[in-house]
């Protein structure tokens, strides 16, 4: 019996001295993981968010854009000057109707423009506001006036006839 007395003191002290272990790790842990530790992760999180944020935001209106930058609130219709038929077309106009994109009618053909000029400009008119077949309304250019948009169209029109 005295043997079995010694097996259990042995696996006691065993017992014991892994329970002293577990304390002292679960101390060390502990003092390891502060608070520091989770504010360094909101740190990072920031960081990532801060790198993965949108660039910019597509705006198609006026006010979607004041909302989305307000140093914009300067730049509307009224205070903008007008700008000349030349520059409505070479920024809104040539890219598809010097190339011939989207099977838009190149500026200069005669023969491509006389059913279009014979059709009136207020059918022109229409279908550069509204859009027409593959071209967006307004050439895709929302911002311009109607009469800029008219006098991108008697400037078409007369290089094209």
């Amino acid at each position: 019996m005295s043997e079995d007395k010694a097996i259990l003191n042995d696996i006691g002290k065993v017992l014991g001295v892994l329970v002293l272990v577990a304390v002292i790790i679960s101390i060390i842990a502990i003092n390891l993981v502060d608070e520091d530790t989770f504010s360094m992760t909101a740190l990072k999180e920031k960081k990532v968010l801060n790198r993965i944020k949108p660039l910019g935001v597509v705006a198609t209106t006026i006010a979607e854009a004041k909302a989305a930058s307000p140093q914009l609130d300067d730049a509307t219709p009224e205070n903008l000057a007008p700008m000349t038929a030349e520059e409505v077309y070479n920024r809104a106009c040539m890219a598809c109707h010097a190339t011939g994109a989207a099977d838009a009618p190149i500026t200069g053909d005669v023969k491509v423009w006389e059913s279009r000029i014979s059709q009136g400009s207020d059918v022109l008119f229409e279908h550069a506001t509204k859009g027409f077949k593959g071209m967006p309304p307004r050439g895709g250019s929302p911002q311009l006036s109607d009469e800029e948009m008219k006098a991108a169209i008697d400037f078409m029109v007369m290089k094209s006839q």
